[in-house]
């Protein structure tokens, strides 16, 4: 029996300040426009007709770039974000963007920090004067920052037990870099100062490491965007590479359930193996496809009828590194067996055909998807452009899918199944088996 306890975002982790209701988008069947500034910020322009204008400007400035002296500076820096600047403070942003009826919200990942603006095209010109403010011009004045501290507990004590996994799951891959969490640890909360969010900033937020992605507007409107961005030039922030090492981090968290994350090394950002484990994630399993219906994907099977549990095949890709694996959360009685059959079937997956067709489709409904979800569309344009430079729209994405081939998927899943398993895992892990157990 399974559920759908994995529908939430394990990646990824949104701020949001503000809301408004998004006008109904004008579907056009138009192209991406992208292009590299004189400074090498990265511009890409989708004009779809929207009424509603959205604008992402996203920088390098994961947790992974953070120094290993000072981890947490991520989650601070996105967390901070709408607080007061140099010429306006937070009171007046937050009230006159309520005015114009705009929202900002800041969302984050290992690599990159999103700051998206959505707003009509009738106040976009006065909404953008504010979301300059909140991009550019922030000064962590530390009185504000201790202020938010509660804001930072209250991320760390609304994550689900499947994200805490992976995140165990991503520092017992990597260790540092692409192993850093983008959550701060409960014991540097209120240590984090003023000085040292700025000197991050001044790192990490500048034109070189800055793409500036826009739905619903021409390119023209992009470079204006990032022209009028006041970012600092001389900054180079840390970006060694992460080795992937393989290993195992547990948490014991008590409760009825055992939440594992198990993974093997992926494929890096933009590469056509990554886009082939991305199917195979798919094909391995997501959970039952109708509500209260069965699981009889690769993972159901291989569970099998144990109890109630959820499995679903997850795939991210970084920009030198990148994971496969599964997510799994079963009762803790049952744990040993899951756990170990999920193991056999990452590491030997017998993927059939009907599965792989079936994980393409499923992989094409969310890249497709993308297209009316607005907000997630810019990022997802600007993460691209940062990954590697160019831009392709979701209709590409789908095209380059379905030239996928059961052969290309096959020996992606192959190539990466014989590297070390890496394990994290939280909750009751009394009959958990050690990752040197599967």
């Amino acid at each position: 029996m399974s559920s759908k306890a994995l529908a939430t975002p394990l990646i990824r982790h949104v701020t949001i300040r503000g809301y408004a209701q998004a006008a109904p988008a004008v579907k056009k069947d138009v192209r991406i426009q992208s292009s590299v500034l004189p400074n090498k910020t990265v511009l890409a322009a989708l004009d779809n007709g929207s009424p509603v204008t959205r604008v992402t400007v996203a920088f390098k400035a994961g947790s992974r770039y953070e120094p290993q002296n000072e981890l947490g500076l991520s989650h601070v820096l996105r967390s901070a974000a709408g607080l007061s600047s140099k010429g306006a403070s937070s009171f007046m942003i937050s009230r006159k963007l309520a005015q114009m009826g705009a929202s900002f919200s800041a969302s984050g990942d290992r690599e990159f920090i999103y700051y998206t603006l959505e707003a009509t095209q009738d106040n976009l010109h006065q909404a953008l004067e504010y979301f300059n403010h909140i991009v550019s011009n922030q000064e962590f004045r530390p009185w504000e920052l201790s202020d938010n501290i509660p804001r930072l507990k209250y991320d760390l004590a609304a994550l689900p037990p499947q994200v805490r996994a992976v995140d165990l799951l991503h520092k017992a891959a990597y260790r540092r870099g692409l192993g850093n969490s983008i959550y701060i640890a409960p014991k540097r909360m209120g240590k984090v100062s003023s000085e040292s969010v700025q000197h991050f900033a001044a790192c990490n937020l500048t034109p070189a490491r800055c793409a500036v992605a826009v739905v619903g507007d021409n390119q023209e409107k992009a470079a204006l965007v990032a022209q009028a961005l006041q970012l600092p030039s001389g900054g180079q922030g840390q970006s060694e590479g992460s080795t992937y090492f393989g290993g195992e981090l547990r948490k014991e968290m008590g409760g009825d359930l055992a939440h594992v994350a198990l993974a093997v090394q992926g494929a890096p950002a933009g590469s056509p193996q990554s886009l082939a484990l991305a199917v195979a994630a798919k094909a391995l399993g997501n959970g039952p496809v109708t509500k209260w219906g069965a699981d009889n994907s690769l993972l159901g099977k291989a569970i099998g009828n144990i109890g109630p549990f959820a499995a679903a095949g997850f795939n991210v890709s970084y920009s030198d590194n990148g994971l496969f694996g599964v997510v799994l959360s079963v009762p803790k009685d049952e744990a040993s067996a899951a756990v170990k059959a999920v193991a056999k079937a990452l590491k030997s997956p017998n993927l059939s055909g009907d599965a792989i067709k079936a994980g393409k489709n499923q992989l094409k409904v969310q890249v497709l998807c993308e297209a009316d979800q607005g907000a997630t569309l810019t990022e997802s344009l600007a993460a691209q452009g940062l990954y590697t430079g160019s831009v392709k729209s979701p209709l590409d994405l789908a095209k380059e899918i379905d030239q996928l081939s059961s052969s290309d998927i096959s020996q992606a899943m192959s190539n990466a199944t014989k590297n070390r398993i890496s394990m994290g895992a939280v909750g009751n892990l009394a009959f958990v088996p050690y990752v040197d157990e599967l």
